[in-house]
């Protein structure tokens, strides 16, 4: 779909008492003039840096919730192909058009981008921009600038929302700072799974130039990449629904969804192993937080967003993407450490893709190394669904596999859901 088909006199019903300002290229000299009158275009050069808030939080239905912690395939297969088509237009027209996807609309006195259809929508919010409480190495003020991007399908009854953070050597117009990551996201979204880390911090410094903003160059930390790459998964593929299937062209693909249920604890996936297995993003590094389950009204959404059906379960998620590296008769597999609270407590979990043999997964009570856990993983006998209790507390680690050969995509799902019953 191209910005031409696309309505922008009228905003879905989920979206309420919102003025619609424009098309987003109609924004572009507007800022470029402003930051020219500002004296903000400069030849020294600025280092702005990247990090993602948190891992990424659903919001869903009841009905959903219960889908998810059932483990039924069958649904959540069902569930996604309605979503996909909620979304298919806005995905296409993200990752084809850019700047000309989006829309600036207002609302209580916000500015921020959004790109919809009749069903779905993805917007770029900024929630605040902050001072921050020391300045930088050159005893300057800088700002922390906490941008969203969302997405939201009316008929799959799910919002998910990744949020970044960017320390700014001067104070922005919040409207701006939303169209840098629009823009940057947007061709996150085009790379598809083949995206690079690194692109993202490369798409924004090319975004702030196009708006003025020339001297701004942004970065991620290394120490940093890990969440940052879990959040850019999450932009392409939201909750599985939106492959760029082009991408998808070797032999296996793993796709493992985490969400955790528990609401007292923390649990942080620290450190993995993998055997002829490429993660998307091309990060080598493993480490993000999943934040404890939470209330509705403890996460931010832009003014004027009323999903028609009440989002009533939260939770943080995280979406990991694995391919085969080599695809000469070979399968893949890979191992990863669950950790509660940042202590030693928590669970192994491992999978297998092999050639010629079925799929299997393995989870266990307990931490170790996740390369001599992948080599002597003790297979579950039922891969498919099986329980096991981690910690001392005893806490409920459900896992399933949708299919253990023979699909027809060679996608092959893994679910895990710490604490269903928190």
């Amino acid at each position: 779909m191209t910005q031409s088909q696309v309505k922008i006199d009228a905003l879905p019903a989920f979206f309420r008492d919102i003025e619609i300002i424009g098309p987003a290229v109609h924004e572009i000299p507007k800022y470029k003039a402003l930051h020219a009158s500002l004296l903000f275009a400069s030849s020294a050069k600025q280092n702005i840096e990247v990090t993602a808030d948190s891992s990424p939080v659903l919001l869903a239905s009841r009905s959903v919730k219960e889908i998810y912690q059932s483990n039924n395939f069958s649904q959540i297969k069902d569930m996604e192909r309605k979503a996909q088509n909620d979304l298919q237009a806005i995905y296409t027209n993200v990752s084809q058009n850019g700047t000309n996807a989006w829309t600036k609309v207002r609302s209580q006195g916000k500015d921020f981008y959004m790109s919809w259809s009749d069903t779905g929508s993805m917007w770029s919010f900024t929630d605040s921009i902050t001072q921050t409480a020391k300045k930088n190495q050159d005893g300057e003020t800088t700002y922390q600038a906490k941008v969203q991007i969302g997405t939201y399908t009316q008929t799959g009854k799910i919002a998910g929302i990744h949020t970044y953070n960017l320390t700014l050597p001067t104070l922005l117009v919040e409207s701006v700072v939303a169209l840098i990551v629009a823009k940057a996201v947007s061709g996150i979204i085009a790379d598809g799974l083949g995206f690079l880390v690194a692109n993202f911090a490369m798409y924004l410094t090319s975004a702030a130039a196009e708006l003025g903003l020339e001297s701004f160059s942004f970065f991620i930390s290394e120490a940093l990449l890990a969440t940052v790459a879990s959040c850019l998964v999450f932009a392409v593929v939201f909750i599985g629904l939106a492959y760029l299937w082009d991408w998808l062209n070797r032999q296996y693909t793993i796709r493992l969804q985490i969400f955790n249920w528990d609401g007292d604890h923390d649990w942080n996936a620290d450190g993995q192993y993998m055997s002829n297995a490429k993660i998307s993003g091309d990060n080598s590094t493993f480490d993000f937080n999943l934040p404890k389950l939470t209330k509705p009204g403890n996460i931010v959404t832009p003014p004027g967003f009323q999903p028609v059906e009440a989002l009533e379960s939260v939770c943080y998620y995280a979406v990991i993407i694995w391919q085969n590296d080599s695809t000469f008769m070979q399968g893949c597999s890979a191992a990863l450490r669950m950790q509660r609270d940042g202590s030693s407590d928590g669970f192994m979990w491992a999978f297998d893709c092999p050639r010629w043999s079925d799929n299997q997964q393995a989870s266990t009570n307990g931490t170790s190394d996740p390369k001599t856990y992948l080599n002597n993983p003790n297979w579950n006998n039922n891969p498919k669904n099986f329980s096991i209790e981690s910690t001392s507390s005893k806490t409920p680690i459900n896992l399933a596999l949708d299919a253990l050969s023979g699909a027809s995509d060679n996608l092959y799902n893994f679910i895990i859901n710490i604490n269903k019953k928190s």
